[in-house]
């Protein structure tokens, strides 16, 4: 569940600076752009929800400030997202904008910029493959996947086999007519040594 970040205690900021923590609760720059602000909120849906302060930067570990954030920002990362429940708040700090993003888990996938996100090590990373299938349903059953993908290997190794037979196939295709050239003059110098020796006996 979301801790909730109460913004009516004063200085609800910089407590919230002090007690971010990359899993739930995110601190990114104004300088961020529209489609790394998508992935990030893309990464809290797919994960557990959570929620981004927009326009703080910390150093040293330290809250330090605000930076105003351009509302373009916002509406250009919504562009971005699909399937995001998100509830955006302006809010202003020491004289500079910055918004409060909370966002929902999502039900689904949430994409950015058409791709799915998870946070790894604070930072989105792109679902791998695996996580994926779980996160649709599909990978319920392990035992099942293990199923399905050593009946994949098995057709492949059929498919390696079958075209390994086919080249040795084709070989021999090739090497036909040598070896009907070959049989030729082989009968050929046979009939003659026949009737050589048959005239000579």
């Amino acid at each position: 569940m979301l801790k909730t970040v109460d913004t009516s205690i004063q200085d609800w900021a910089l407590r919230f600076l002090e007690t971010c923590n990359d899993e739930d609760k995110l601190i990114l720059p104004a300088s961020v752009s529209p489609l790394e602000l998508a992935k990030y909120v893309s990464a809290l849906a797919n994960d557990h929800g959570g929620y981004i302060l927009l326009g703080a930067y910390s150093e040293n570990g330290y809250g330090s400030g605000f930076q105003n954030v351009a509302s373009e920002l916002i509406e250009k990362c919504q562009q971005l997202l699909e399937g995001v429940e998100m509830k955006c708040s302006f809010h202003q700090a020491r004289f500079q904008n910055i918004y409060l993003l909370e966002i929902e888990k999502s039900d689904s996938l949430a994409f950015a910029g058409g791709s799915p996100y998870v946070m790894k090590s604070g930072k989105p990373k792109i679902i791998p493959e695996r996580q994926l299938i779980e996160k649709l349903g599909l990978g319920v059953d392990s035992s099942l996947i293990n199923m399905l993908s050593e009946q994949i290997t098995k057709q492949s190794e059929k498919v390696d086999y079958l075209s390994e037979e086919l080249k040795e196939k084709s070989k021999l295709k090739n090497q036909v007519p040598g070896l009907l050239v070959g049989g030729f003059i082989g009968w050929l110098l046979s009939a003659l040594l026949n009737s050589l020796l048959n005239v000579g006996g």
